[in-house]
């Protein structure tokens, strides 16, 4: 079936070309509009064919014959364009959530993380139990361990990942609590 295209073609700010042509691809409607302009290639102009569906012309035509006029309701108004959705950047080493930085209370006293120059250092906090899985649970993996003494062995039996296990040994000191 033939469809009709509609072709326009210009040249810097120029219109060279302005019609129709009815065949059967896009393609043929390319060769036409080169053979209208006498010219074996299209570069440096800029054209667009826009196939405009025959059948929605005949409707169109239909309408108009028959005296009718296009209701309100089939006009679509012009409306703002939305705003762009924001561009986030999801990087794979990047923190799942940035918690967003809330000032402390004026009641709250600050945190001392250094001692006094005359006093003796702070010891650094020791990491208590695992987010993940509760200190009940590393005890009863840790007496598994001292068992067994095999990192594979007791990951499996927790079902924990043996990188874990041996984390967790080498944090807590495991070897240095247990006497061979």
């Amino acid at each position: 079936m033939n469809k009709l295209y509609w072709i326009v073609c210009d040249d810097k700010n120029t219109n060279v070309f302005e019609g129709r042509y009815q065949g059967r691809t896009r393609g043929e409607a390319l060769k036409f509009l080169k053979q209208s302009l006498g010219r074996k290639s299209l570069n440096g102009l800029v054209f667009t064919i826009t196939e405009i569906p025959v059948p929605l012309i005949r409707e169109i035509v239909a309408e108009m014959l028959a005296g009718g006029v296009t209701p309100a309701a089939n006009i679509v108004p012009i409306t703002r364009p939305e705003p762009e959705p924001t561009v986030t950047r999801f990087d794979a080493f990047a923190d799942a959530a940035e918690a967003e930085v809330t000032p402390p209370a004026p009641d709250a006293k600050p945190t001392r993380t250094k001692a006094k120059a005359n006093k003796k250092p702070v010891e650094p906090e020791v990491k208590v139990g695992n987010p993940g899985h509760g200190d009940e649970l590393w005890t009863q993996v840790r007496a598994h361990w001292v068992e067994c003494r095999s990192i594979s062995q007791t990951a499996a039996q927790f079902g924990l990942s043996p990188n874990s296990v041996k984390t967790r040994a080498r944090r807590e000191n495991w070897k240095q609590g247990v006497t061979a």
